[in-house]
This record gives C-alpha cells, structure tokens and sequence, in this order.
C-alpha cells in the first residue's frame, strides 16, 4: 500500500538535507570593559555562531544580556563563599 510506504520508508531527501547543529561557543568575558559592551560582544558572537543570519538581533541581545548576568552573578556568589 502506498501509504505504508511513505511511513516506513524515510525518505532520503530528509537525510542529506540536515543542517550540522551549530555549538554555542564558550562564554568568554572580559573584565575589563562594561558591562554593555560584554553583552555587545556575546551578542555578536552568537550571531556570528549562526551564519550572520540578520533578523535576530534582539534575540542575540537578549540572550547575550541573560548570560552576562547569570555568568556575573555566579561569580559573586563563589567569591561571597
């Protein structure tokens, strides 16, 4: 039956179009600028982590402002302990 085909046999277009998963690259920060500028940083490595696909800029911002923020506030926390 055509149907039970299409089911169980994966099509081979699927597989060779798969895109490689892209890593987040490690968060590197530096001290010695503010506190916006390492977010500017971040955000611009992610966005070049995907391709400089435009459109996401605030996205990358976002992200790059949160793991600024948890990356600085786990600092302070091992330094209080």
């Amino acid at each position: 039956m055509i149907i039970n085909e299409l089911i169980t046999k994966p099509s081979t277009d699927m597989k060779t179009k798969s895109t490689p998963k892209a890593t987040t690259p490690a968060l590197l920060v530096n001290e010695n600028v503010s506190l916006e500028e390492q977010i500017a940083q971040r955000a611009h490595e992610l966005w070049r982590m995907r391709s400089h696909e435009r459109g996401s800029d605030l996205e990358d911002w976002f992200r790059a402002e949160r793991e600024i923020n948890e990356w600085h506030q786990k600092r302070l926390k091992t330094k209080i302990l």
